[in-house]
């Protein structure tokens, strides 16, 4: 509702009684003199006198009113320009006028006010695109923004500050500081420690968020916000950056470098501690043990041979999968894994079977004999003598065909399934390395698949055997 601005009566009537005093004294002063000179009859100075006093009135009053209703105009026009929502638009419907009438001596203070009005209304623009594009970027951000008062009172927050830290009671608070938004002492610790100092800091913390009810890590930023012209601070900004991936990547990388390193080491020391029984043996002319002591350093050195190999193969799948694409017919590949296990096969009396007929798709021939050797080869090893082995190969639907390589050996206890397919991970480590494994057999199964488009999984009881099904994308 607009609010009324009333005419400027207190400038009205005094404007009014100056004029009115002026001229009754200068007429008083007229009619004295002429009265001395020329002997006017009182009844005629009386009349005359009673007749100007009503003009002058009448004359006060119309001057007083000609020159006070622009100024009530004009500081109407001002209010306008300061506050539009609460005194209306510069140009009202219902003043229609205000702008047309002849404004006299003042006119150059109208000139005046147009001429602010213009530049505020530039500037008011201006401000609100920059604003809004600061509004825009802000939000864009993938990190957390922060602004905060002297007195640690929230100032302004972005889209993903709220997602991840305010509740949404603590958004309909109308003002919110920083202690009740995150509850950390180091967080509190380094924006109060910019307040004071006056210097920005970093640092990172480990902080529980709403995304998804867990602790993750943030690198965050604080500097102090300064007046561009006195230099003083009047806030502080942080940057909360989230590096949980980044922390889950440097402890994968960790793990691995300390995964492959004591894989390396286990078969060198084995390698080394023979190689010197073996010179003393030579020293001594002792040689009855030497060629069980060679079998064992060469089953050493093939093991590190096919670690080195299949960290080689996993390297390549993570940096380069490119894939040579080509139409593959599934029942040869399958016979020819066949043939190549048949020889560690018939050492445990495990039987091969491949079922199923599938019609060929595109591939990587080369990646798909690579997963089959992988699977059956680690179902070979691991299930007891005399068990069974079979690669079955199914449609599932239009888009897709099934590889499954399903024995019926002892099975996977539930709780390694998840990870199964990590690098190295190892459900009984001491016999899968008697077994020959390297640990990263089903790794490189899994980046093969996902280079393809497709998945693997898997699926075992104990006593019951286990099922490892890959799934191919018909393209």
């Amino acid at each position: 509702m607009k609010r009324f601005v009333r005419f400027p009566w207190r400038f009205f009537w005094k404007f009014f009684f100056y004029q009115l005093v002026i001229f009754n004294l200068l007429f008083i002063a007229v009619i004295s003199t002429i009265d001395v000179r020329y002997r006017v009859r009182p009844w005629v100075y009386n009349e005359a006198l009673l007749n100007f006093f009503v003009f002058s009135i009448m004359m006060a009053a119309f001057t007083s009113y000609r020159f006070t209703r622009p100024i009530q105009r004009l500081t109407l026009k001002a209010l306008r320009i300061s506050s539009k929502r609460i005194y209306g638009s510069l140009v009202d419907p219902q003043d229609d006028d205000l702008l047309e009438d002849e404004l006299g001596d003042v006119s150059e203070l109208d000139v005046a006010l147009n001429h602010i009005h213009r530049k505020m209304k530039k500037r008011k623009s201006q401000y609100l695109q920059a604003q809004e594009e600061s509004q825009a970027f802000m939000s864009a951000v993938a990190e957390g923004l922060i602004s905060v008062s002297m007195d640690e009172k929230i100032l302004y927050f972005n889209s993903q500050f709220a997602a991840q830290f305010l509740t949404s009671d603590q958004l309909q608070v109308p003002v919110l500081r920083l202690s009740e938004a995150i509850r950390s002492s180091d967080v509190l610790e380094g924006f109060s420690r910019a307040i004071n100092d006056g210097k920005g800091n970093r640092f990172t913390v480990r902080l529980a968020t709403l995304v998804d009810n867990a602790p993750r890590y943030f690198a965050v930023s604080v500097n102090p916000i300064r007046n561009a012209k006195t230099k003083e601070i009047y806030g502080v900004v942080g940057i909360f950056h989230d590096i949980t991936d980044l922390k889950k990547v440097e402890q994968v990388r960790i793990d691995f470098v300390g995964n492959a390193s004591h894989e390396l080491r286990t078969p060198l020391t084995s390698i080394k501690g023979y190689v010197e029984t073996l010179k003393e043996d030579v020293k001594t002319g002792h040689m009855d043990q030497a060629g069980k002591f060679l079998d064992i350093v060469s089953r050493n050195i093939d093991r590190l041979m096919d670690l080195v190999n299949d960290l080689l193969s996993l390297s390549t799948l993570e940096s380069h999968p490119e894939l040579r694409m080509e139409m593959i017919h599934p029942l040869q590949i399958s016979e020819h894994i066949v043939s190549e296990m048949a020889v560690l096969a018939a050492e445990k009396n495990i039987a091969i079977r491949v079922i199923g007929e599938v019609p060929p798709f595109m591939a990587d021939a080369g990646k798909v004999e690579q997963v089959l050797r992988n699977l059956v080869s680690n179902a070979i090893k691991f299930i007891p003598a005399g068990k069974t082995v079979q690669i079955r190969w199914e449609s599932d639907g239009p888009k897709a065909v099934l590889l499954k390589v399903i024995d019926n050996g002892q099975g996977i206890p539930e709780e390694h399934l998840d990870r199964l397919f990590e690098r190295f991970y190892r459900i009984d480590k001491g016999r899968t390395r008697d077994a020959g494994g390297t640990g990263l057999g089903l790794a490189i199964v899994k980046h093969i698949m996902q280079s393809h488009g497709g998945s693997v999984a898997v699926k075992s009881k104990l006593e019951q055997g286990s099922e490892f099904i890959c799934t191919f994308p018909i393209k």
